[in-house]
């Protein structure tokens, strides 16, 4: 193992100590309802982890394309209503691009006959396909949140066409500034949402329990400003981290998109870190 530099050591621990405040006074606000969250990658998961609930949702631990992911949302319970099968060869050439070379050879589920799921982390079909079944059959269809970040092929239409999408209670992180709606969150930066956008640094834009909870969260004011202070510090945090690293020729975590582009940029020949 690299032994990472004095700083970066320094900047680790002030952002795992970050998260650990954050996280703790999502939990001291959060007022202990049930809630399902629908998400084209693993921003779900890590809302459960971070808020230390059950996994009322089979969306954790995988991602999908964004022309699946609306084909999914299109017609959400028509999908769910049946397991995936195992599908041994993805039709987006990024996938096949990418799969066992910049991310592990992940199993690769198909809904009905145009949605596929990416089990990103699963190491088997068993694993994956068992996980699914138990967490779609405790969806809280009452209960609802549907997530969508702006990447894996995404574009301006999809966005819109999430935007038309009759859920009550929808999220979508983009950095696009040519689409408008109250549902959209623009995170300030250009092109597809980036890892360190989607992972910590959209905490700075989003009040992830009070939007779970639809503003009634517990410890009125007080705890809403502290919140949010530890919020902006873990984004901020985040960026200084990714800074630093990129100062230190440590390359930080990418995603599908930006692996793509560094495949193009370099002609097909690129180092991958996942």
């Amino acid at each position: 193992m690299v032994k990472r530099p004095g700083q970066l050591r320094f900047l680790d621990a002030q952002l795992r100590w970050g998260q650990r405040a954050s996280n703790a006074l999502w939990r001291a606000r959060h007022d202990g309802s049930d809630f399902s969250i629908v998400s084209n990658n693993c921003w779900g998961g890590v809302v459960y982890q971070s808020l230390r609930r059950p996994y009322l949702s089979p969306f954790a631990g995988l991602f999908l394309m964004a022309p699946c992911y609306l084909r999914l949302l299109e017609d959400l319970r028509g999908h769910l209503a049946h397991a995936p099968r195992l599908l041994g060869e993805s039709r987006y050439e990024a996938i096949r691009l990418t799969r066992g070379r910049c991310s592990p050879v992940y199993p690769i589920g198909l809904l009905g006959d145009d949605v596929e799921i990416h089990f990103l982390h699963y190491a088997t079909w068993e694993r994956a396909l068992d996980a699914w079944t138990r967490r779609t059959a405790r969806i809280r269809w009452d209960r609802l949140f549907v997530k969508f970040g702006d990447q894996n092929e995404s574009s301006a239409e999809f966005v819109r066409r999430f935007a038309s999408l009759p859920y009550e209670r929808k999220l979508c992180l983009t950095n696009r500034t040519d689409v408008e709606g109250g549902h959209l969150v623009c995170l300030g930066g250009a092109g597809p949402t980036t890892r360190l956008q989607e992972d910590l640094e959209y905490r700075r834009h989003v009040d992830v329990t009070d939007w779970l909870c639809g503003g009634q969260t517990r410890g009125g004011d007080f705890l809403r400003r502290w919140s949010r202070r530890a919020d902006r510090f873990v984004a901020e945090a985040a960026v200084r981290r990714c800074s630093a690293q990129v100062a230190a020729g440590q390359p930080p975590e990418t995603n599908l998109d930006a692996q793509i582009a560094q495949l193009r940029a370099a002609g097909g020949g690129v180092t991958c870190w996942t």
